[in-house]
């Protein structure tokens, strides 16, 4: 007895049942299938499975999953950036509109003293005591730090010393990319590079043996990636489709480090802008480079 009890609910899942459709009229048989409850239990599961796999398809695959709250777009952090940046700059208009009118109505209430200051009375200074060939500690001091300052200092063109030109000279470098120059290096305009047209997702190549210091992104020049030469020669890839390297990464001559593409506010179509640079100082590309 105790044996039937136990086993009853496996024989019920086993039971077969059979599913019929009838002709109402002649009540001929139009089709049966047999089912058990375990077919059943299967088949509903085998359809939720099925229709599990394909929700999660479509969400991942397609589109749809932009409409996913917190999911968001790549685009979207652009447009993020951009209005982090107008809002920073809002925020310093209106500070110093505060200021202003905190100044205008000290100003209008009295507060602030309008009088013109008195001349000061002449002394009795003595001119001989000055000693022009002397120089102070201060005066060294000053000196001192804008010599310091100097060597930080940008560059226009090739003023930095022979002896850098001839250094970066001695490197043989490749071009970056093939294409045609459409706007030259002119420092005194802040262009410390060159563009160069190319076609979208043109191989994008490393000009000579180093290591990737920086792959990013930025809102107006788009992805950068920047390799860090022997000789303190850096070279900087901008406005790129996709960034091939990541920073660590040990590159040789002529290796792909990206695709150039159109990315960045700034650029108005597919090209590379490509920038050289030696301990701070930009350098003219196409005086190293034949393009």
């Amino acid at each position: 007895m105790a044996e039937t009890i136990k086993t009853k609910p496996t024989k019920k899942l086993k039971n077969r049942f059979r599913f019929v459709v009838l002709n109402d009229d002649t009540f001929e048989e139009k089709f049966s299938l047999t089912l058990t409850r375990t077919n059943v239990w299967v088949f509903m599961s085998t359809v939720a499975v099925t229709l599990i796999f394909l929700t999660t398809a479509a969400i991942v695959y397609t589109p749809l999953k932009y409409f996913i709250p917190g999911f968001g777009d790549y685009n979207y952090r652009s447009d993020i950036l951009r209005l982090q940046f107008q809002t920073d700059s809002l925020e310093q208009a209106m500070y110093g509109r505060q200021i202003w009118m905190e100044n205008l109505m000290n100003i209008a209430l009295g507060n602030v003293d309008t009088s013109l200051p008195s001349p000061d009375k002449p002394g009795n200074f003595d001119k001989a005591s000055i000693k022009l060939n002397e120089v102070s500690e201060t005066d060294k001091k000053l000196r001192k730090e804008v010599e310091n300052e100097e060597n930080y200092a940008l560059r226009f063109g090739t003023a930095a010393g022979s002896a850098i030109v001839e250094e970066v000279k001695l490197m043989h470098m490749l071009a970056p990319v093939d294409g045609y120059v459409t706007e030259s290096y002119d420092a005194q305009k802040e262009h410390y590079g060159i563009d160069i047209a190319v076609k979208e997702n043109a191989s994008v190549k490393a000009v000579l043996d180093g290591k990737v210091i920086s792959a990013t992104y930025t809102v107006e020049t788009g992805y950068v990636i920047t390799v860090q030469h022997r000789n303190n020669l850096v070279s900087f890839y901008k406005h790129n489709a996709k960034l091939l390297r990541k920073p660590g990464d040990m590159v040789k001559a002529g290796d792909v480090i990206a695709f150039a593409g159109n990315s960045g506010e700034t650029s108005t179509g597919p090209h590379l802008h490509f920038e050289l640079w030696h301990e701070g100082k930009s350098l003219n590309p196409k005086d190293y480079i034949v393009f």
